[in-house]
């Protein structure tokens, strides 16, 4: 059967979008390019129900804010996989979140199929489906599109409404339902970020935690105008200034135009209106509160989570693999030695391991572990580890 022919204006979108509503539930992709701009650039959508698969054409002048919506609408539930840019591209452009979403990948997660699995992994070891990924790194900008090309964006949502099922089936039969739940609250719920939030950017900014707190809050400043002029002009932020060009900045804080210019790392030929929107910067956040770090842990509190935090992996390691669950979702190491120094300081409340699902299947021997009332022995029988009660308080 040859593949639908894409949509290319309002009133198809409409049509799409309808279905899906009617049917309550919909498989949604986005095919993009993400290289020269600041935000993800919509080049095909994909929609399935569970009676068509549809292909909307954005290039061809096919608008998709009626698709935001259908995303963003808590009445119809949207199974996508591994959706954080799409859901960039979408938030960027609509201004809209997520309402009901399923991710395949994180659920795939939690019952035993590994953390991160691509989409033609995932079909082929669930429902015996394989693609053809001859197109995956294909220029979907270009047109017209190939026969080739729209069979391979309709394989991408074909399945994915029945890999859903089967999915939720089998966390249901392992009864952590209300696991993949809580994930999905944690990740696309209405505390998530999808959009770069320019009063955030220093947070990603290289370099920052060398800065003193005077210093940092005028790279707060910086980070925050190269973030709108890189939204302004849709292009990376790394292209309008560099990190260590921002970083230098923040700590010389020239006055004028030439003491500016006098930094390494910023553009050969920058505008005056850069200029301009830097030394304003530059004074704004000089004149803000300080930011300083979380303070380093003492030497003592330090000692402790050398010892503590590699034990912990271990720890978290086993007991993922004794529920058979991809280990990063039920926490990172860096997650693990956070968790260890707040239970060290007593300050480990809103942690992530601290409550819900996490709480109850690490977070609590962590707490054991970093208070000697948990030891850990090798065993030679699966998962490898003897977890011996010291008792105490």
């Amino acid at each position: 059967m040859p593949p639908p022919e894409p949509v290319r204006d309002a009133a198809g979108v409409a049509a799409v979008v309808d279905d899906a509503r009617r049917e309550g539930r919909a498989a949604v992709d986005l095919e993009f390019l993400w290289e020269r701009t600041y935000a993800p650039v919509a080049c095909l959508a994909q929609v399935a129900t569970s009676r068509a698969v549809h292909l909307i054409d954005p290039i061809a002048g096919a608008p998709l804010a009626a698709l935001a919506g259908l995303v963003a609408d808590p009445d119809v539930e949207v199974v996508m996989h591994a959706p954080s840019a799409d859901l960039a591209l979408l938030g960027m452009e609509f201004g809209v979140r997520p309402a009901r979403l399923h991710d395949v990948q994180l659920t795939a997660g939690f019952v035993g199929l590994g953390a991160g699995q691509g989409l033609g992994t995932l079909l082929e070891r669930v429902l015996r489906v394989r693609l053809d990924k001859g197109e995956r790194y294909t220029d979907w900008s270009r047109r017209p599109l190939s026969r080739a090309q729209l069979e391979y964006a309709v394989a991408d949502v074909a399945h994915l409404l029945e890999l859903a099922d089967r999915l939720a089936e089998r966390a249901a039969a392992l009864g952590r339902t209300a696991w993949v739940a809580e994930e999905h609250e944690r990740r696309y719920g209405p505390e998530a970020r999808f959009v770069p939030d320019p009063d955030e950017a220093w947070r990603r900014v290289k370099g920052h935690g060398r800065l003193s707190a005077a210093d940092r809050a005028v790279l707060a400043s910086l980070a925050a105008w190269r973030e709108r002029e890189a939204r302004r002009r849709d292009r990376p932020a790394s292209w309008v200034v560099p990190d260590r060009a921002l970083v230098e900045l923040a700590r010389r804080r020239p006055s004028d135009r030439a003491a500016l210019e006098e930094g390494r790392g910023l553009p050969d030929r920058i505008r005056a209106a850069d200029v301009d929107g830097m030394l304003e910067a530059i004074r704004e956040g000089a004149a803000a509160e300080p930011i300083p770090l979380p303070p380093a842990p003492s030497p003592e509190a330090q000692a402790r989570l050398d010892v503590l935090a590699p034990l912990g992996a271990v720890l978290v390691t086993a007991r993922a693999a004794g529920v058979d669950l991809a280990p990063s979702l039920l926490a990172t190491r860096d997650e693990i030695a956070s968790f260890l120094l707040g239970v060290i300081r007593g300050d480990a409340d809103g942690h992530p391991l601290a409550a819900g699902w996490r709480h109850d299947l690490a977070g609590g021997a962590l707490e054991d572990l970093a208070r000697g009332r948990l030891a850990l022995a090798a065993d030679p029988r699966r998962p490898y580890l003897a977890e011996i009660d010291r008792g105490g308080d």
